[in-house]
């Protein structure tokens, strides 16, 4: 019944079929879905990430984020980052490996989130120039995050420290 008032009051329907006006909905929903869909998944193709497509969600609330989501953020300091989210290549999509109030030990034999090992510093780069080492024990602060990626060599909080909060952009589901 619903359905039959829609279809005879849409004025552009008014000269179609029912099925006729059935696929030209469905088309349009599908036309509107193709503008939106890409614009919320993300393909990452760094070895940093144990996931290569993620959909991309408007962030929750500070009290739903937690150790171990993918987050999208930003980060100036990427200009040497081939790749990113964006045309200013400032995006990154990493793991939170470690949440306010949680004890972080991060020096020079590993980084420990609770006492649960998130991996190792690399002192230089694949082109032998040394690295900037992050270098930190205590409680994280509040609105501040360390990410990591699962790789060895991912460009992450090892090197450039805390993310705060306000630098989050979306939330990454990972799908595949």
């Amino acid at each position: 019944m619903a359905r039959n008032f829609i279809f005879n009051n849409l004025p552009s329907l008014g000269r179609l079929t029912k099925k006729e006006g059935i696929a030209a909905g469905i088309t349009l929903c599908f036309l509107l879905l193709g503008l939106w869909l890409p614009q919320r998944l993300s393909l990452s193709v760094s070895p940093s990430l144990d996931h290569r497509l993620f959909f991309l969600l408007r962030l929750p609330g500070k009290d739903k984020i937690r150790t171990g989501d993918h987050i999208v953020f930003s980060h100036p300091d990427t200009e040497h980052i081939h790749q990113g989210l964006s045309d200013g290549k400032d995006l990154l999509i990493k793991k939170i490996g470690c949440s306010p109030g949680e004890i972080l030990t991060a020096g020079g034999n590993g980084i420990y989130c609770q006492g649960t090992f998130l991996g190792k510093s690399l002192p230089n780069d694949g082109l032998g120039r040394q690295l900037p080492q992050f270098a930190y024990i205590g409680l994280i602060p509040a609105n501040k995050y360390f990410m990591i990626g699962r790789h060895e060599r991912s460009f992450d909080s090892r090197y450039f420290g805390f993310i705060d909060a306000d630098d989050f952009r979306y939330k990454a589901v990972p799908l595949w």
